[in-house]
């Protein structure tokens, strides 16, 4: 869990656990993330800040942290997560040293600029999106969210507080999560709640703890209280993540309900912001519309018809889609993959079979034929259409061809 937490290393974490982390929707913190290094960077700041007395301190206090952020980057492994991380939150250092937060829109859009002149392709993945998704949302919706309602009591407030960066942030990457992974973890700001805390206690006693342990100078009791400190997070995270009812999953959603999503969020925050007719007649235009899109995909998928052919290793997969049933046609049903599942959600599939494949098929007034290693074609090859060459030994269908007419029009 340190090497997790810390280093972003996943491979030693118990499948329970990470399912666990992943059904609670606090999966990120198990990767090295903005969270970690965001942490990482105002603990240094705090730690470092008696630099500032030296003669020209905080140019020297900068010029520190950043380092201890890249050095931090290169021994977690420097993967995509962690360079977009301490890039942006170099950004941010030095925000901070100018004294200009109001500046930080600026300063986040600079960084994501910088990354994407370096890996224009980081644009495409799904980390680099959230990840930017949240941090606009920490940025633009939290101090909006704070306005509405300012306990005197502190601990209201901090709860208060550390519930809207939640809500912003799980407000900004539902869409995403929605169109990439089909499921929402409905009590996902109890576990962030519950869990950010702990966060920033485990990174800051870790980083002790590795430092000490580094000069063999370890305490046990040290030991004894990270140690429970990680066992109680692990404990809540499991109770969350056993409230199944609470997490909806396989929820088509695609590109354009995306798009619309994210117009939805624009708008209602805006009204929210500055309540005029025009920002209601937007939001609930965008309403009209995410509507009107669902009901024309359904109305699409009845007359929708595709067969497709998977890429699966050792194995004949065929999704053939007709309307909103699905036939898993597969020479071995246990090597299938996800294929079919996320079809299945992509598409509104309301019914799915399975059938073992034949060696031939007719498609209105085409024929399909499925080939094994010994190449071998039926006398009658006209209007043949091959569709795939399997691999001998691969395909389990045999030499021959039985002709079994299938209606599927």
């Amino acid at each position: 869990m340190i090497q997790a937490l810390l280093l972003g290393k996943r491979d030693d974490i118990s499948e329970t656990n990470y399912n666990n982390y992943k059904n609670a929707g606090v999966v990120h913190i198990l990767a090295v993330s903005g969270l970690h290094v965001g942490i990482i960077l105002f603990l240094l700041e705090f730690i470092l800040s008696p630099l500032e007395r030296l003669p020209k301190g905080k140019t020297i206090k900068l010029i520190v942290v950043v380092l201890l952020l890249w050095g931090y980057a290169f021994v977690a492994g420097l993967s995509p997560s962690i360079f977009r991380a301490v890039t942006m939150f170099s950004f941010v250092a030095y925000a901070l040293y100018l004294s200009r937060p109001t500046n930080l829109f600026n300063i986040i859009a600079l960084s994501m600029l910088f990354i994407l002149l370096v890996k224009p392709l980081f644009l495409f993945q799904v980390g680099f999106q959230m990840s930017y998704a949240v941090v606009f949302a920490i940025v633009w919706i939290y101090p909006k969210l704070q306005t509405f309602w300012f306990p005197e009591n502190i601990i209201i407030r901090k709860t208060w507080q550390l519930l809207s960066v939640s809500v912003a942030a799980q407000l900004c990457v539902l869409p995403i999560s929605l169109f990439y992974f089909h499921q929402f973890p409905a009590l996902f700001f109890v576990s962030n709640l519950l869990v950010i805390p702990f966060l920033g206690l485990i990174l800051g006693f870790g980083i002790l703890v590795i430092l000490l342990a580094l000069i063999d100078y370890l305490p046990q009791f040290l030991v004894n209280g990270f140690n429970g400190a990680i066992q109680l997070m692990n404990s809540i995270i499991g109770w969350v993540a056993q409230q199944e009812g609470f997490i909806i999953k396989n929820i088509p959603f695609d590109s354009v309900q995306l798009i619309l999503a994210y117009f939805i969020i624009l708008a209602s925050v805006i009204f929210l912001s500055q309540p005029r007719w025009k920002s209601v007649l937007v939001f609930f235009g965008g309403l009209i519309v995410f509507q009107s899109w669902i009901i024309w995909t359904q109305v699409q998928t009845h007359h929708k018809e595709t067969i497709i052919l998977v890429h699966r290793s050792r194995n004949t997969v065929v999704l053939h889609q007709l309307g909103d049933s699905l036939s898993i046609i597969t020479s071995d049903s246990s090597n299938i993959g996800n294929s079919a599942t996320n079809n299945a959600v992509t598409e509104r599939i309301q019914k799915v079979d399975t059938m073992v494949v034949q060696n031939s098929y007719g498609i209105g007034t085409k024929k399909l034929f499925f080939m094994d290693g010994t190449g071998i074609l039926p006398l009658e090859t006209f209007g043949l259409s091959v569709a795939r060459a399997i691999p001998e030994n691969q395909s389990g269908t045999g030499s021959g061809f039985h002709q079994i007419q299938k209606s599927i029009s």
